[in-house]
């Protein structure tokens, strides 16, 4: 009846009460999530004609293999033009970059133009008569903290042989419409927006059965596979809205790789009381006693896990997200 057994082991992993700290020998080097803050603004800088880059803000000025990233480049009459941008998580980031030949093309509803450069002349990015505008959207002020948002952006001279970053995409239109110029796209990156956060070793909160069965020895890296990224303890606003519960798979060899063994798991998230939080946690997380729980709250991540012998994945999903339902 054994061999019959549709699952062999439930697992629940977490944050330990005596946590460990996260380190990139233990995750591979797995990092789904960029370190550096999002981008908020872009703007058009005309330097040939005065124009300067506004505080806070970095000039795109190189391309990946270090040609002038002017927007007109190979232009004769036109003059430099140039892409900055502002990073920052005092607002919302950007979650899309788009190009937008005017007249040809209607504005989405959620998406916004920039008109101007910042010295208040007209940000046609074009080097003809013919109007290009850079746009772009924004994030709800709600949004999760473990959005996709715009994390990068770079200009590529498709004509001198260059071709998007990896992991970049490339918005397959043409800045430079005249018979004149160069052919010059923009690329951009999106990735993960993590708050501050701190990672742990993830660790078994609890597993059925507690004990070994014969046929199967509890895998010691199961947490690691059910929280590759870490058991994350992460400081959020309190406006954003928790993210949907993440479900994903994974395979295990055991038995002197002889024998697969399924995982499915559930990833969500559960607040923290700031109350526990260390002298350490507060000082990595820029938590400020007594101010920032009227802004921000602490949550950490979770996963319950199934392990089987059988790839029932889809059925093994939706008992696992029942179960989290009647968690909560």
């Amino acid at each position: 009846m054994e061999e019959r057994r549709v699952a062999d082991y439930f697992v629940v992993a977490g944050l330990p009460e005596k946590p460990e700290l996260l380190d990139d020998s233990d995750s591979g080097h797995l990092k789904g999530y960029s370190t550096k803050p999002p981008i908020t603004d872009i703007g058009v800088v005309f330097p040939g004609l005065g124009e300067t880059v506004p505080n806070g803000y970095e000039l795109i000025e190189l391309t990946p293999t270090g040609l002038v990233a002017d927007l007109n480049h190979g232009s004769m009459r036109s003059p430099e033009c140039f892409l900055c941008i502002r990073r920052g998580r005092d607002r919302p980031p950007l979650v899309d970059i788009g190009v937008m030949y005017e007249g040809k093309e209607r504005l989405m509803a959620d998406a916004e133009m920039v008109l101007m450069s910042v010295g208040e002349r007209l940000a046609n990015v074009n080097n003809s008569t013919a109007k290009t505008f850079i746009t772009y959207r924004r994030a709800h002020p709600t949004a999760p903290c473990n959005a996709l948002v715009v994390v990068d952006v770079c200009v590529i001279v498709a004509s001198k042989g260059e071709f998007p970053p990896h992991a970049f995409c490339m918005i397959a239109k043409n800045l430079n419409k005249g018979l004149m110029g160069s052919d010059v796209f923009l690329c951009y990156k999106k990735s993960m927006n993590r708050p501050p956060l701190i990672a742990y070793k993830p660790e078994v909160l609890f597993r059925y059965p507690t004990i070994d069965r014969r046929s199967l020895v509890f895998p010691t890296s199961v947490p690691l596979f059910c929280l590759p990224m870490g058991a994350t303890l992460e400081l959020w606003p309190n406006n954003a809205v928790t993210p949907k519960p993440v479900f994903s798979t994974f395979v295990l060899t055991v038995a002197d790789a002889t024998d697969k063994v399924y995982g499915s798991a559930v990833t969500f998230y559960e607040s923290y009381p700031h109350t526990q939080l260390s002298e350490s946690q507060m000082d990595q997380l820029g938590w400020r006693a007594g101010v920032s729980h009227n802004t921000h709250s602490v949550h950490i991540n979770k996963c319950i896990c199934l392990l089987s012998r059988w790839p029932f994945s889809d059925t093994f999903e939706r008992w696992l997200l029942y179960i989290l339902v009647l968690m909560h």
